[in-house]
């Protein structure tokens, strides 16, 4: 009952009740007449009098009231006028109904010194192009407080909400709420659509028999909709709670305020749109606990924060202007352990972020989505300003559709991580973290893409090694800070620009970056092997301390190069002048590999060339020393004398007519 001690205090309602003056004359308004009309059976407390007019009834107060009414029903073009009056203000106006739905047609007001109006009707109200204007705080309930006592407020002994297997509603539609403080409405089920509510507060509010409703073994299930917003324009914070059931939001709307959603049930936010966009500017908090919670086609002007206690969590096509947070499992309560519904996210459609996204999920997480009965992926694209992280403790975390993040972290605690093969990463840093292989699927003869990324998310398939003829995760350049894998399991890393290894303890790591820059650098690079793999134009490797094997194939003889780690590496020279190619060099002068250190002039040659053009000769080892590929594009490179017609993607022509050829080690066709 908090929700009603905040707005009935014991002290107002005991003014309420102490002031009581007891009146049993039936009153007529004249309001309703056809639909049932709206009688006063008796009033308590400061009701003054009653003035009527064409289509108009006025009730006038100069103190607290409880007015009891046989029905209550407005026509439309009538309106019901509730006054304060001789300079009384701040009143509370309690209305109670004992028969019948109220149907509401026309208006309701109450004037500046009506500080709550309640309305009370157990068998429901409708609200149908209705107008209702107060300048203080309202609220509409189904709760019986015909005989409502101060000593009720901490019983909540509120019945008659279950009629006839049906949950008895307060449903709006087509009318407008414009309330000066907070507006509540507090009922079994609560069904608003096309209306606009102002208030500084909207309090949607269905309960079970423990704080507000008694239905004994009829209460809804997790899955069945009590709150329903269709359409709906709401001024002001929403508050929504719902201790049974679920919560719906169907066609779209807008809500200027921050909005806070409450239940044990299901959450399904506008996945039922008609292309209707649902907006709401301002913070947005949803908990659930129910097997699904959804939200489609929104803008959230600020941040936004889902969390699913229950089991499937879905946000597709969906504007964040500030930060994301989608988590599957009860955070306040720790609750973990919410089978057999398994733990899912999906971010699909054209998504887009301007902060951070953090996804964390009990089990599974994918970034996009399928169609499971068609086994066919879903397009679309994620889009984060700031940085991306997707944590998974007990499923995979899958990646097929391209995202862009200014840092993507991906780590699954039990499973794998993995791409389609064809999605592509786009950031500044990456860190990639697996239980087992990483990298992307591809197709066989018996399973399309499709099919094997639906098979592994749905069975939970675990992939320890490597999966057939492996795939690539996609990334276009950047610094890969992070990958962790078992030692027995594989890497598969594809870049389509410049990219920086500078921390790794896994397995095998095969990289690729066709035509453009690879760097492994620093003491933070652990594995087995790292396998550089298609054409690489250039390629810096730090040795201090190397415990990786590197494997790249040498063109001058088509042969793989396997350094194993700690092996010195030898560079060779070519011609040019002082280190660096300058365009000023003549045939014959020598141009130096270098190091951290100035370039070192070689020895003679023993057994020189001919003409004194010495292409190719051993320069130095640097031992224990970062060496920057200023002037070779490999560890281990050449000058070799091409025809032109030779010369392709990855081959750097010297001034003095030779190339310098670069063709890494092809691991995958």
């Amino acid at each position: 009952m908090k929700n009603l001690k905040k707005k009935i205090s014991a002290l107002v309602l005991s003014s309420v009740f102490a002031t009581m003056q007891v009146s049993y004359a039936t009153i007529d308004t004249g309001l309703g007449v056809g639909i049932g009309g709206a009688l006063i059976n008796n009033t308590q407390g400061g009701f003054v009098d009653m003035t009527t007019g064409a289509g108009t009834a006025d009730l006038n107060f100069n103190g607290n009231a409880h007015v009891n009414w046989d029905s209550l029903n407005i026509n439309k073009g009538e309106s019901l006028n509730f006054n304060a009056v001789s300079g009384s203000n701040n009143l509370t106006i309690l209305n109670t109904v004992n028969h019948g739905m109220s149907q509401i047609y026309g208006q309701i007001n109450a004037n500046n010194g009506i500080g709550q109006l309640i309305i009370s009707n157990p068998n429901g109200v409708l609200f149908d192009g209705a107008q209702f204007t107060t300048a203080g705080d309202a609220m509409i309930t189904t709760q019986d407080m015909s005989n409502l006592k101060i000593e009720d407020l901490s019983e909540a002994k509120f019945i008659k909400l279950y009629q006839d297997g049906k949950l008895i509603p307060i449903q709006i539609k087509n009318s407008t709420f414009d309330i000066g403080g907070d507006y509540s409405i507090v009922a079994a089920g609560i069904n608003a659509a096309n209306s606009t509510i102002t208030a500084k507060n909207v309090r949607l509010v269905t309960a079970n028999g423990q704080d507000y409703i008694a239905l004994g073994e009829k209460q809804p299930t997790k899955d069945q909709t009590v709150t329903r917003l269709t359409a709906m324009n709401i001024n002001g914070d929403l508050y929504v709670t719902n201790d049974v059931g679920a919560f719906e939001i169907v066609d779209g709307g807008t809500i200027n305020g921050d909005v806070k959603v409450l239940t044990s049930g299901n959450v399904i936010m506008n996945k039922v749109n008609n292309g209707n966009k649902l907006v709401m500017n301002g913070d947005v908090d949803v908990k659930g606990n129910g097997a699904q919670m959804f939200l489609r086609n929104a803008k959230v002007d600020g941040n936004l924060r889902m969390a699913n206690g229950g089991g499937f969590l879905d946000a597709g096509d969906i504007n964040v202007t500030k930060d994301a947070t989608l988590i599957t499992r009860d955070v306040s309560t720790n609750n973990v352990n919410c089978k057999p519904t398994k733990h899912f996210i999906h971010v699909i459609g054209d998504t887009q972020v301007g902060g951070n996204l953090s996804v964390e999920a009990e089990d599974n997480i994918h970034i996009g989505g399928y169609d499971y009965d068609a086994k066919q992926l879903a397009d679309g694209k994620l889009t984060v300003g700031g940085d991306f992280s997707a944590h998974a403790k007990n499923g995979h975390v899958m990646t097929t559709i391209d995202t862009t993040a200014n840092k993507i972290s991906l780590a699954s605690d039990t499973l794998n991580v993995l791409t389609d093969g064809k999605a592509v990463l786009s950031a500044n840093e990456y860190e990639f973290s697996s239980n087992g292989y990483l990298g992307g699927l591809t197709s066989t003869d018996a399973m399309s893409v499709d099919e094997k990324v639906i098979n592994i998310m749905e069975n939970y398939i675990p992939i320890p090694d490597s999966v057939g003829t492996p795939g690539n995760i996609n990334i276009t350049g950047g610094t890969i800070s992070k990958i962790e894998t078992p030692t027995s399991a594989s890497t598969y890393i594809s870049s389509s620009g410049d990219v920086r290894v500078t921390g790794a303890n896994a397995g095998d790591i095969n990289i690729t970056a066709p035509g453009k820059y690879i760097e492994i650098t620093g003491n933070d690079v652990h594995a087995n092997n790292i396998n550089v793999g298609k054409e690489t134009d250039r390629l810096k490797v730090d040795f201090p301390s190397r415990d990786y094997t590197l494997n790249y194939t040498n063109i001058r003889d088509n042969q793989v190069v396997t350094i194993n780690g700690n092996e010195e590496i030898t560079y060779n020279l070519t011609n040019g002048v002082n280190g660096y190619n300058q365009g000023t060099q003549i045939k014959g002068e020598n141009t130096y590999l270098i190091g951290p250190d100035a370039p070192i002039v070689p020895e003679p040659d023993p057994d020189p060339i001919p003409d004194g053009n010495e292409n190719v000769k051993v320069l130095r080892s640097f031992e224990n020393q970062s060496v920057n590929m200023n002037q070779v594009y490999t560890p281990v490179a050449y000058a070799a004398d091409l025809d032109d017609d030779q010369i392709n993607t990855g081959v750097r022509k010297n001034v003095d007519g030779s190339v310098t050829v670069v063709r890494a080690f092809p691991m995958i066709d």
